[in-house]
């Protein structure tokens, strides 16, 4: 049930339409920090999220209760641009920001000229109150939730549970019932995790970079604390932090992977000894350590790499990127050497 993104929307368009589009909207940017709007201004604009994350806060929100976190394809401002009434809460980008925005001035003009415009609005917000519904059922404290992930998305399941301030385990398996992922909350704060072979931190950001369809979820308070976590499996960040870095490399890792997108291509060494020199990429010396020893002799691919491999696919995709441009690599397919040269968008 879950629907398309605003890009995936925009393909189903006529040349005309999209110009349209086009013609009737704009791209804005903001910093990481910047605020989009304030409570009581004038709701002139509706938003769609094309990369990173916003916080929503109710102007009346008490300290320190957990903001709304929306990330790449959410609407957020509609209820100011469709109702014509001020915005009754805040919103500030935790991350780079990139939305497409569209005045409530434009929308008869755009009613008129992409009239699908307005379903797929309709579509989103739908999906959005069926979640927030199924999700908010509970007959008492004792929170349980459970459903299908081609109905759900993971960050609207992971902030249900962090602003309950539930207690339990998150169980997501795979269309065969196979455990896929487990994590536990407590007191809504993400405490241990297990996602396949990965553990801890490596673990939350794997479960957040692929969308896991056909695959299901269930979330329990009856499982006792750190029950079958082992060692390195702890999760220190706060539950706000570990998600808004979770979506700002889910949008880096998609661009990574559409570039390097040929999963049979292999890594073949071109130096003998690594050097990493980069002072903006020090993080991940761990990995191209790693990564270096397992494929100093031995030809893999990126999926090779992952199952041997303790990082996420972000942090291995990123190195091998970085390592394929300082010539350490070559991408290898079919017996010729193929370059990933294109820019990162950052």
């Amino acid at each position: 049930m879950l629907q398309r993104d605003f890009f995936a929307f925009c393909k189903s368009l006529r040349l005309t339409e999209l110009k349209a589009i086009g013609a009737l909207s704009q791209v804005k940017h903001f910093a990481e920090q910047d605020m989009v709007y304030s409570a009581r201004d004038e709701g002139e604009e509706l938003f769609i999220i094309n990369r990173g994350g916003v916080e929503l806060r109710p102007h009346n929100a008490l300290p320190g209760s957990p903001a709304r976190v929306l990330s790449r394809g959410d609407i957020f401002g509609e209820t100011g641009a469709l109702l014509g009434l001020p915005r009754d809460h805040t919103a500030r980008a935790c991350a780079a920001l990139s939305v497409q925005c569209f005045r409530r001035n434009d929308f008869p003009e755009l009613m008129q000229r992409v009239p699908a415009f307005f379903h797929f609005v309709a579509e989103k917000l739908a999906s959005r109150l069926f979640q927030v519904r199924e999700l908010g059922r509970s007959p008492n404290s004792a929170l349980e939730l459970s459903g299908s992930l081609d109905n759900f998305d993971i960050v609207t399941i992971y902030q249900t549970i962090i602003q309950s301030m539930q207690t339990g385990l998150l169980t997501i398996a795979d269309e065969q019932g196979e455990t896929i992922s487990t994590f536990y909350f407590e007191k809504g704060a993400p405490r241990w995790g297990r996602f396949q072979h990965l553990s801890g931190e490596e673990a939350f950001w794997q479960l957040f970079l692929h969308e896991h369809r056909s695959a299901s979820f269930f979330f329990s308070n009856q499982t006792p604390v750190g029950a079958g976590f082992g060692e390195g499996s702890a999760l220190t960040r706060g539950a706000d932090e570990i998600l808004i870095n979770a979506i700002s490399m889910r949008d880096q890792f998609d661009d990574l992977r559409k570039r390097m997108r040929n999963q049979s291509a292999k890594l073949k060494r071109q130096q003998l000894n690594l050097t990493w020199d980069n002072p903006q990429l020090q993080d991940l010396r761990p990995v191209a350590e790693e990564i270096w020893q397992l494929a100093y002799n031995d030809e893999l691919t990126l999926d090779q790499l992952h199952s041997r491999s303790g990082f996420c696919d972000w942090k291995i995709y990123k190195t091998v990127d970085h390592m394929v441009r300082a010539g350490l690599f070559a991408l290898e397919t079919d017996g010729k050497e193929e370059r990933e040269l294109a820019e990162v968008s950052e």
